[in-house]
């Protein structure tokens, strides 16, 4: 019996040994790969300019994670660009990435859609698995049927639709949205300026065919706290995924999704199957039904999936109206210091009456002055895509001899770029004045192309009735922390205002 058990110890011994060997082996192959992998691309991308690595495994990781730490990396990325020029590369880990300056490349980047793709997993689109906007929503979705959906949509967003909805739109502003700012501000009261505004852009959801959805401070307090769960999933990954704040943020996607999911499919039982089905001009709801219908087709499967990319392409519209929000805020906030062009504003705003679409043709100031803050502080402050150049593409002058890159480009820097703009850190309306029109892409707060963004009439319009309406009855009086002032996050490609502004808001007297 000895020797038996010391002959089955043995070779349990042998196995655990064998196993450890096979572990150790499969641990220095995959080792070796990836030293393989890093050193390859590297050689092979070692011609296009590049601020050099910090170290072998973490590439430019360290400089980055510390510049935006410290919400610098955009003056780091300036830095780059001044001693590497318009295109250079640069590295985290082991994956290379491309940013671009140049001109002729944000247009191929904007126009060539077939080979620069929008890259899939990024935070707005799911949060650990969480859908929010998903993968098919006129924001993120690509290809030909995503085309076709856009290419239909897209009607709804036109200069001509929003002359038929503006009365709606107008008359909603001056209406509801306005009793109930002056129920909340009473005699005069401190409020948050983007809690507020962020209950006056959702409250617009009732006019395009959202009206049995949630209360407008429920619609802004939802996706107030989906946006703020963002930098804890990106910053905080390790303590976010055993948060129990992670689930009562998942439960507000699901809730959100699986109530207008019911709004869609009544909707859909009521328009029918048929694609010529006359739509009232601001039934949003009823087109995105028809465009999507356009691109799935029918049967029982194609609804379902048709009512839930419909679903993504309202949570994307929710999600959209904050931009709006903080483009209304930065308004504000860069006027702080400029009082004689505030009050310029203000004297326009309340001379002009604004009962006609044609009539927001007379805001000329009001539309310098949103030009001007939409250079300064854009919506999008960069954008990110996939280049997939099979091994053969080129990036400007430079071959891009791997399969995929991920290229990147700056909304906010090109239109902040000494080159092109005189003291661009200056808040200019008059810069504005005449027949100006900026370089081809150092100008594009709605970015261009394919991927241009389909509802900037739409947002133009509603910033003009929105700030006509709010200074003709109220004095607005910011109150900025000066141990905290208002500044947006560079750590994001969508503006996200760091430190919440406070503004006195009064009734006006007369």
């Amino acid at each position: 019996k000895a020797v038996v058990s010391t002959q089955s110890t043995g070779n349990h011994f042998s196995c655990v040994m064998y196993l450890i060997g096979l572990l150790l082996l499969g641990c220095t192959v995959y080792f070796a790969n990836h030293c393989w992998d890093i050193l390859r691309k590297r050689w092979q991308l070692s011609h296009i300019p590049s601020p050099g690595v910090d170290s072998f495994f973490q590439g430019n990781k360290p400089t980055l994670k510390k510049w935006k730490e410290d919400n610098k990396f955009f003056d780091l990325i300036s830095l780059w660009r001044e001693n590497h020029g318009d295109l250079f590369l640069f590295w985290s880990m082991r994956t290379p990435f491309i940013f671009v300056f140049e001109a002729d490349c944000l247009h191929e980047i904007a126009t060539n859609i077939a080979d620069y793709r929008k890259v899939d997993l990024l935070p707005n689109r799911y949060l650990y698995a969480q859908k929010i906007i998903g993968l098919e929503s006129i924001l993120s979705g690509s290809g030909i049927q995503w085309a076709i959906k856009r290419k239909s949509i897209t009607a709804f967003f036109t200069k001509t639709n929003m002359r038929k909805v503006f009365r709606r739109c107008n008359d909603h502003m001056k209406g509801q949205i306005l009793q109930k700012w002056r129920e909340r501000i009473g005699t005069g009261r401190q409020v948050e300026l983007h809690d507020e505004l962020a209950i006056t852009f959702a409250s617009f959801l009732q006019v395009f065919g959202l009206h049995d959805f949630y209360p407008p401070e429920q619609i802004a307090d939802n996706v107030y706290q989906i946006l703020e769960t963002i930098p804890k999933q990106l910053f905080e990954s390790s303590t976010y995924m055993i948060d129990p704040d992670r689930e009562v943020k998942a439960k507000i996607i699901d809730q959100m999704r699986t109530d207008l999911f019911v709004i869609v499919n009544q909707k859909h039982d009521e328009i029918g199957f048929g694609q010529d089905t006359e739509l009232q001009p601001d039934d949003l709801v009823g087109h995105l039904i028809v465009a999507n219908k356009t691109k799935t087709g029918n049967g029982p499967q194609r609804v379902s999936n048709m009512i839930s990319n419909v679903v993504d392409d309202l949570m994307t519209v929710c999600l959209v109206m904050d931009n709006m929000v903080k483009q209304m805020c930065m308004i504000f906030i860069l006027l702080e210091h400029e009082k004689e062009i505030q009050g310029k504003l203000v004297e326009e705003l309340r001379a002009v009456d604004i009962n006609h679409h044609d009539d927001l043709q007379k805001l000329v100031y009001t539309e310098k002055c949103i030009l001007e803050a939409m250079r300064m502080a854009p919506a999008l402050l960069r954008g990110t895509r996939n280049y997939f150049s099979k091994g053969k593409g080129k990036i400007g002058k430079y071959d891009i001899p791997i399969n995929k890159i991920r290229v990147h480009h700056s909304e906010y820097m090109m239109q902040m770029d000494p080159k092109v703009w005189h003291e661009p850190k200056q808040f200019d309306p008059e810069r504005w004045n005449g027949d100006f029109t900026p370089p081809p892409y150092a100008y594009v707060p709605f970015w261009a192309g394919q991927r241009g963004c389909i509802g900037k009439h739409l947002a133009m319009m509603l910033l003009k009735i929105t700030l006509s309406t709010l200074c003709k009855n109220f004095e607005f009086n910011q109150m900025f922390d000066k141990e905290k002032p208002p500044v947006f996050d560079s750590r994001f490609a969508v503006m996200r205002i760091l430190n919440k502004v406070s503004i006195d808001v009064q009734p006006v007297k007369s």
